[in-house]
């Protein structure tokens, strides 16, 4: 992980990586350039366990956009076999996701342990 990271804070626990935002409040244009960070750990690293924290707090952002970018992210990781599991997300977040229709699409964990025990072994 030797980029330069301007949106994302990255902790590898074994061969999962744990992904905090650096900012609860995002522009569209920092939407896009978290985006291309997480991307950039699938192709580059060789990322295929991601956990996502929303938390703690609010995510204060374009949602619709910021859903987009997150189901283009579980999409591929998925076609390389790997998946996302989103943490720490707040009841108003989680309600978001809910009224979408994406609740289901996602997994959602309380926690960051629990997200990357979630994966097994």
């Amino acid at each position: 992980m030797g980029r330069s990271l301007q949106q994302a804070k990255v902790e590898r626990k074994g061969d999962v990586f744990c992904v905090r935002l650096r900012h609860h409040q995002l522009e569209e244009g920092e939407i896009a350039a978290l985006a291309e960070e997480l991307l950039g750990f699938i192709s580059d690293e060789g990322c295929r366990k991601m956990v996502l924290s929303l938390g703690p707090g609010q995510v204060d952002c374009l949602y619709s956009v910021f859903l987009a970018k997150l189901v283009m992210i579980r999409r591929r990781l998925g076609e390389l076999g790997g998946h996302l599991k989103i943490c720490e997300a707040s009841p108003a977040t989680i309600g978001i996701f809910e009224a979408c229709h994406l609740k289901e699409y996602f997994e959602f964990h309380p926690d960051v342990d629990s997200a990357v025990a979630s994966f097994g072994g």
